[in-house]
């Protein structure tokens, strides 16, 4: 963080969260407790910069993939504010006795990635304020860090296809059908995601269970990484012979801080971020390569929370897989399938 005068440094912004979304003002105050006398400075600036690191495997002699790891970090976004010279006035700089302090505001534009993982994962990205006391040849720099997080806004009425109800159809080698609808695929945090569930049995094969699951996937250049967000068992379709099923939910998202569905390029082609999630509905059916998979993408927002009664004026979308009678589409163990894969899936 800086060399042994570091801890004398703080920075305080005008929100305890830490959290901002891009196109708000980053403002706040630098205070500095400096003892060191006839210290030569250049200059005093803070800056806010946005940073993205991720890792490539190497490939070694005869083409084999090696095990270590090339790690890269990119300044993609960088806004600087001297804090010294003829620019600043007496509201933005307080003297008392070796204790300084500045006022600052730094405003974020309007496009960026959002804040992605901790400093110590990779791929990441990550935006901090930097103070720096800029001191004469041949000394080192003192430097302090803040940790911002960052957000873009995603409106979802900007993308009102998101908000159509949809049908998901599937016909599996024990000729069950599974008709899932979808009220919209556009939610917010915090929001329910309802749905409909139909099932015709005609052999009255037992179905198990049935689950929702969540997934969040990020790309950071080539890397690429994916979790489960949220998994839930539906409690009406347990164990049960019907010929006929159809079961209405309500599963709320779980109100976490988790960066948008987003798609970012920067001017540098190495500058790659894409954000996006995905519903995974399985249906379990005693057998062999009988079970349901509907892998459905879907738009997380930051705002708004968009009417339901608007929406249900919209007639559904239609939406039906093709599925070979011997084999499910996708198994538990599999990997995920990448978004190109998902979209094609439903053209």
């Amino acid at each position: 963080m800086g060399n042994d005068i570091s801890s004398a440094i703080t920075i305080d912004v005008d929100r305890n969260n830490l959290f901002y979304y891009s196109g708000e003002t980053v403002s706040g105050i630098v205070r500095l407790n400096i003892t060191e006398e006839n210290l030569e400075i250049r200059e005093i600036y803070i800056s806010l910069i946005g940073e993205i690191s991720y890792r490539t495997v190497g490939t070694g002699g005869g083409g084999f993939r090696s095990t270590s790891a090339n790690k890269y970090k990119i300044r993609f976004y960088y806004k600087k504010l001297s804090l010294s010279g003829s620019n600043i006035t007496q509201q933005e700089f307080i003297r008392d006795r070796g204790r300084y302090a500045w006022l600052f505001q730094i405003r974020l534009n309007d496009n960026l990635p959002p804040t992605i993982n901790q400093s110590n994962i990779f791929p990441r990205i990550r935006y901090f304020l930097q103070f720096v006391i800029d001191k004469s040849y041949y000394t080192s720099n003192i430097k302090y860090k803040k940790y911002l997080t960052v957000y873009p806004r995603v409106n979802l009425l900007e993308n009102p296809q998101c908000l159509l109800p949809s049908i998901f159809e599937l016909e599996n080698r024990k000729y069950i059908e599974l008709k899932a609808t979808f009220n919209k695929l556009g939610y917010v945090f915090g929001e329910n995601i309802q749905f409909t569930l139909e099932i015709h049995n005609p052999r009255k094969i037992l179905i198990l269970h049935s689950k929702l699951s969540i997934l969040k996937y990020y790309q950071i250049q080539k890397e690429f990484d994916g979790f489960i967000v949220y998994k839930t068992i539906l409690p009406e379709i347990v164990n049960l012979t019907n010929e006929h099923i159809m079961e209405r939910f309500s599963i709320k998202i779980p109100s976490i801080q988790s960066p948008p569905s987003y798609k970012f390029q920067g001017e540098n082609p190495k500058i790659f971020v894409h954000i996006y999630y995905r519903l995974k509905l399985t249906v379990k059916v005693r057998g062999i390569f009988t079970n349901f998979h509907i892998n459905v993408p879907i738009t997380l927002g930051t705002e708004p929370n968009s009417d339901l009664s608007q929406q249900q004026s919209f007639n559904p979308l239609s939406i039906s897989y093709s599925s070979n009678r011997e084999q499910s589409i996708f198994n538990d163990d599999d990997p995920p399938p990448d978004y190109d894969t998902v979209m094609q899936s439903l053209q």
